[in-house]
C-alpha cells in the first residue's frame, strides 16, 4: 500500500495486541497503529492473507478493544495488519482509545 492510498495516519503509541491466528501471541507491542490497521516491528509470524482476531490493549487506560484483522504484509522486518469487518462500536472505541493514548 503506497502512502497515497493511506487514509489514516500511523501513530506510534504504547499499544499491545493479543493475536489469535495460526499462532497465539500475547501482549505483543505494536510499532504503530491507525484507525485502519496496525504494524508489528518484528519478523512476521503469520502469512499474508491470514485472518486474525486481535485484542488491542491500551495500558494507560486499561482498555481492550477486540477487532478482526487481515495480514496485508509479512516480511522479515514487519507484519502489517488491516482491520476489517469492524463495527461502528469498535470504531468508536478504537478512536477514543487512540485519542486518549495520544494525550499521554
Amino acid at each position: 500500500m503506497s502512502n497515497e492510498e493511506r487514509v489514516h495516519p500511523r501513530l506510534r503509541l504504547n499499544v499491545t495486541a493479543d493475536v489469535i491466528g495460526g499462532e497465539v501471541v500475547l501482549a505483543h507491542p505494536l510499532a504503530d497503529i491507525s484507525l485502519g490497521g496496525c504494524r508489528f516491528a518484528s519478523t512476521a509470524w503469520e502469512p499474508e492473507g491470514r485472518e486474525l482476531q486481535l485484542v488491542l490493549g491500551f495500558p494507560q487506560s486499561g482498555a481492550s478493544v477486540p477487532v478482526a484483522g487481515l495480514v496485508v504484509r509479512a516480511t522479515e522486518r514487519d507484519m502489517g495488519v488491516r482491520f476489517h469487518e469492524i463495527s461502528s462500536e469498535q470504531k468508536w472505541a478504537l478512536r477514543k482509545q487512540i485519542r486518549e493514548a495520544q494525550a499521554h
